[in-house]
């Protein structure tokens, strides 16, 4: 995945306004439309239409999105989010985004960095706090961080983009430009990656722990049982496995499962399983025989069979 196919999915390309996007290199991508129309310039453009993509969409790329007004709703990881003004949406690699829709009245920063660059290229004692935060967390993260942390959000993403842009140094040697634009990044990630993880870790942005804790026993279940299936579908799809993972008889764990999500767990189990191979399918890269394998079944023909009962369609028509 590109930062202009992610972009796209979330509609950022049709934003009202005017539109800045400013990249450094492959590593990092940042997009808002803050501008008035007074302010634009010959980088800035205006842009209208719809999005052309295909979901669901694995994401390969860690990013949070900052909604100043109107609201962003997307569905990632089987769970609607609704992110409203001054909210913070993060999401990492590896999540699938099904669906993303913007208000017309939305201001937004987006920021996407290169996950390979996250887990090596931040030196600071932040980066490796950022690192854990990344490799611990299998669900997308919405914050609502305090007003003055906000505003200094904003001036960071304001200082980067300004360097950035400015251009003064592309002129210089390629080894030069490398430098200065790493540089540059190390120095945005050590703050951007310090301003997350204290808005993480504040009063307004709940821990895991108080989270569960405040859950009824069939939510904590529930809550649980999601993020297992999200890392363990590809080599376990029953019922049975979830169930003694958390200590459950198989006729408990289900009863719990379906009285608080309204569905039964092996639906459950199989709608991810069935995201992860469109996702996998739509990237162009893989032949359904490479998805199968990837997916942990034991033959291409199940594999048909298993996606056709769920879609109607077999996975080569499905790409068609």
């Amino acid at each position: 995945m590109n930062y202009e196919k992610l972009i796209q999915a979330f509609g950022l390309t049709y934003l009202k306004g005017p539109v800045q996007k400013t990249f450094i290199g492959d590593k990092f991508c940042i997009v808002d439309n803050f501008l008035s129309d007074s302010d634009s310039d010959n980088r800035v453009k205006m842009q209208t239409g719809k999005a052309d993509i295909r979901f669901p969409i694995k994401i390969s790329l860690g990013f949070c999105l900052y909604c100043k007004t109107g609201v962003v709703s997307a569905r990632v990881q089987q769970k609607d989010y609704v992110v409203q003004e001054g909210g913070v949406l993060v999401i990492f690699a590896g999540n699938i985004l099904e669906s993303a829709s913007l208000s017309d009245d939305c201001r937004l920063i987006y920021i996407a960095i290169d996950s390979d660059y996250m887990m090596t290229g931040i030196r600071t004692r932040y980066g490796r706090a950022l690192r854990q935060w990344i490799l611990r967390s299998t669900q997308p993260t919405l914050l609502y961080p305090k007003s003055d942390d906000v505003r200094n959000f904003e001036r960071l993403c304001d200082c980067v983009r300004h360097i950035v842009d400015s251009g003064g140094w592309s002129d210089e040697s390629e080894s030069f430009c490398a430098n200065y634009s790493d540089g540059v990044l190390a120095g945005f990630t050590s703050i951007y990656g310090n301003l997350l993880l204290n808005w993480a870790e504040s009063a307004s942005a709940r821990t895991h722990e108080e989270q569960t804790r405040e859950m009824t026993v069939a939510e904590r279940v529930l809550y649980i049982f999601r993020n297992d299936v999200h890392s363990f579908s590809a080599k376990y799809r029953t019922v049975d496995y979830y169930a003694k993972r958390q200590n459950l008889s198989v006729r408990h764990f289900s009863r719990l499962i379906t009285q608080t999500s309204g569905r039964k767990a092996h639906e459950i189990i199989k709608e991810y399983v069935i995201l992860e191979a469109k996702s996998l399918l739509l990237t162009g890269r893989y032949s359904v025989r490479e998805v199968a394998d990837m997916l942990g079944f034991q033959n291409y023909s199940f594999f048909n069979r298993y996606f056709k009962s769920a879609v109607g369609r077999t996975p080569g028509d499905y790409i068609r």
